[in-house]
């Protein structure tokens, strides 16, 4: 959950006693009350470097559990989350950000025209998983 991962990284127990917690809140506010003509890279050259790396490390770590697009609502940061029934289709590498061959072959379409070429190949498997493999 982003409050799990949050606190880790804040090395926090309570998020509310953190001032980076509490400034990265109060900095999604502003940035959120800029409407449409909003821009984060101007925006985020107002951030110190150690702060975004935290900022950075936060949104990896929730992206690969399946949470994204971070808003500060309140006095909290709030996160949307990804939902996939569909177990063909939902899985850790839809949300991985690693570079690895088998995520370029599934973002361009490439894996699912190897899978229908060899259908009916009982010697072709489809690639492991990094995770599965053994891999980061």
């Amino acid at each position: 959950m982003p409050e799990t991962v949050m606190r880790r990284i804040f090395r926090e127990t309570n998020l509310k006693e953190s001032a980076d917690y509490g400034l990265l809140v109060s900095l999604l506010t502003t940035y959120q009350r800029q409407g449409e003509l909003r821009s984060w890279d101007g925006y985020r050259a107002k951030i110190s470097p150690q702060l975004l790396k935290l900022w950075g490390d936060i949104l990896i770590e929730c992206r690969r559990n399946g949470f994204i697009a971070p808003r500060a609502a309140g006095d909290k940061i709030v996160f949307r989350q990804v939902v996939s029934s569909n177990k063909h289709t939902g899985d850790l590498c839809t949300m991985c950000n690693r570079d690895c061959r088998r995520r370029e072959q599934i973002d361009t379409g490439v894996m699912r025209e190897i899978k229908k070429l060899n259908k009916n190949n009982p010697h072709w498997s489809e690639p492991k998983p990094c995770w599965e493999a053994g891999g980061a």
